[in-house]
């Protein structure tokens, strides 16, 4: 099966973490067709209208939504319920924000879904940047959104799901749930010698749900200890120059004002 390639990403007063994602799928192996960005932050990101892939240009569907009053702390599913009618593409490939991934990324993620309706990656890493904080978690039966999709025939299904979780969000669980038992989704594992991304916690801007607050059970545990030489993070990161990215983070030489993303 070979197709056309959509990403969707949700963002919000974020800027580092966005100009992150830019370089990130500025790097990948796999040039997508399409990319939605749906952006509800007080202040918009204003990105460019379309980006450089290696010698194509990609145009970027840029979509501001402006927040309201009223609204559910996180705001993924109504960002994500905007941008399914933009969708073009017949593989869609869910990209966070804040995420780390690698080069292979989406060409992996494609190829899988040749296979399988929906594709996710277990045993999710998750890395407190300042911190040090890490941990992997033991899903097996599901993936987190941020490493999930799917073919444009689960669409329906999809939409179905974002409807009935508006207010708190388990989409993840909703999908793989709904897949348990059938071969329409494969759960894997990536490569130790090839780590295709890594759950970023911690970094500036509007922090996320889970996971972004150092003190947190999952990293207070005996098995999770602070990372204080990095060598946990150059493991997972194992591109010098993404690395090198996220320690210049560390270091205060590298912010959102001074980060250069074009």
């Amino acid at each position: 099966m070979k197709g056309l390639v959509t990403l969707i990403t949700p963002t919000g007063d974020r800027p580092l973490a966005f100009a992150l994602c830019q370089n990130w799928m500025r790097k990948q192996t796999l040039q997508p067709y399409q990319w939605i960005v749906i952006d509800d932050g007080k202040i918009p990101v204003r990105p460019r209208e379309s980006l450089t892939f290696g010698s194509r240009i990609i145009p970027m569907h840029y979509v501001r939504r402006e927040p309201k009053k009223r609204e559910p702390r996180c705001t993924l599913v109504l960002n994500l319920l905007i941008a399914l009618p933009l969708i073009k593409g017949n593989k869609i490939i869910i990209i966070e924000d804040d995420e780390y991934y690698a080069p292979g990324y989406v060409a992996e993620m494609a190829t899988r879904l040749d296979k399988h309706e929906v594709v996710g990656i277990g045993n999710t890493k998750y890395y407190h940047l300042f911190s040090g904080g890490n941990y992997r978690h033991k899903n097996k039966e599901n993936a987190s959104l941020a490493q999930t999709a799917f073919r444009d025939s689960f669409l329906p299904e999809f939409k179905k799901i974002l409807n009935t979780n508006v207010e708190e969000p388990r989409i993840d669980k909703e999908i793989w749930q709904k897949l348990k038992g059938s071969d329409r989704g494969f759960i894997f594992n990536d490569d130790k010698k090839n780590p295709l991304y890594l759950g970023m916690k911690g970094l500036p801007g509007r922090p996320g749900v889970i996971g972004h607050d150092p003190e947190s059970s999952p990293y207070r545990r005996r098995h999770c200890s602070p990372d204080i030489s990095r060598r946990r993070l150059r493991d997972w990161i194992p591109e010098p120059e993404d690395y090198g990215i996220y320690i210049d983070i560390i270091k205060g030489k590298l912010t959102e004002e001074n980060f250069n993303h074009e």
